[in-house]
């Protein structure tokens, strides 16, 4: 966050100077849907983070003997098919599927951002080549081509599949916000600060991300918070058609997959309900964290 600063008038009043940063902040603690958002996702990870780590449960603890048993004292939200707690696989599948979201949307923010700056300052052939490579991977088919790679991926390893789904959600996903950054550099590249940075004989790496980059933040910020959202819907709906994390280890999306079982859907909805409806809040609250950022960040309403 910007450091506010005072500048004394010669009157011997204090008029606060503050940044874009505080500006936008300010605008954004203004957006009551945004912090809303914000005050859910908030409540949504510490829950995913602390209630597993509280309830001091192993994800392989098990016991027939109270299997499909409805919520009560015990069990807040009742016990699947093997007398697992619902609860502790609830809130542990969060912490599986909000870290793919975040790996992946770090993966895109970083591919996009290195192809975008080079293909937007050098222009030329390197601008050529990196937009045409970028076009075929964003003419694939996303969903097609992810359930695809993923179906053949068999060959990974349980407790690495997380980083596999996030992995290929991030290597699929980079296109548009690389076109973005390439647009935002192509117009940065030209402007005074710019011209001053060649006269200092500052090196192209530095012009690249210690000058431009920084500046096209926001806008990098706000892709990432929609691209996580979209992340953790994808690795919902692979888990969901029992090709992204695999059960014992929980996620949303095979929570969620209990439901093809016709009984379980009709008979015991504590087992699947629940990761449902914390899917759908948490990509909700991102949303409106990200539409509240698009909103702050806007350089129409920086004034």
């Amino acid at each position: 966050m910007a450091k506010k600063d005072a500048v004394v008038l010669d009157t011997g009043e204090k008029i606060e100077s503050v940044g874009p940063w505080m500006i936008a902040w300010r605008k954004f603690r203004a957006n009551k849907i945004a912090m809303a958002g914000l005050v859910i996702f908030v409540l949504i990870v510490l829950s995913v983070i602390f209630v597993p780590m509280i309830m001091g449960i192993d994800v392989h603890d098990y016991d027939v003997s109270i299997a499909n048993q409805g919520p009560s004292g015990a069990h807040w939200l009742g016990t699947d098919n093997q007398g697992r707690d619902c609860m502790y696989r609830l809130f542990l599948g969060g912490r599986i599927s909000i870290m793919v979201g975040l790996l992946a949307a770090l993966l895109t923010v970083v591919l996009g951002c290195l192809v975008g700056g080079i293909s937007g300052y050098y222009g030329g052939m390197a601008d050529n080549l990196l937009m045409r490579f970028s076009e075929i991977v964003y003419a694939l088919p996303f969903t097609p081509m992810i359930i695809a790679v993923a179906a053949t991926m068999v060959w990974v390893p349980q407790n690495q599949k997380m980083y596999t789904v996030a992995l290929l959600i991030g290597v699929l996903s980079w296109p548009g916000l690389a076109r973005l950054v390439r647009g935002q550099i192509l117009t940065l590249r030209e402007q005074e600060f710019m011209q001053a940075c060649t006269a200092l004989g500052f090196l192209d790496f530095s012009k690249i991300f210690r000058h431009l980059l920084p500046n096209v933040i926001s806008l990098v910020i706000v892709n990432a918070t929609l691209q996580m959202a979209s992340a953790i819907l994808t690795e919902a709906g692979l888990s969901f058609l029992g090709m992204g994390v695999m059960p014992p280890t929980p996620s949303w999306g095979n929570l969620m997959n209990l439901a093809r079982d016709q009984r379980i859907f009709q008979y015991y909805p504590w087992q699947w309900m629940p990761a449902g409806l914390m899917c759908l809040l948490t990509v909700v609250s991102i949303n409106l964290i990200g539409e509240g950022l698009r909103d702050a960040f806007d350089p129409k309403e920086l004034q």
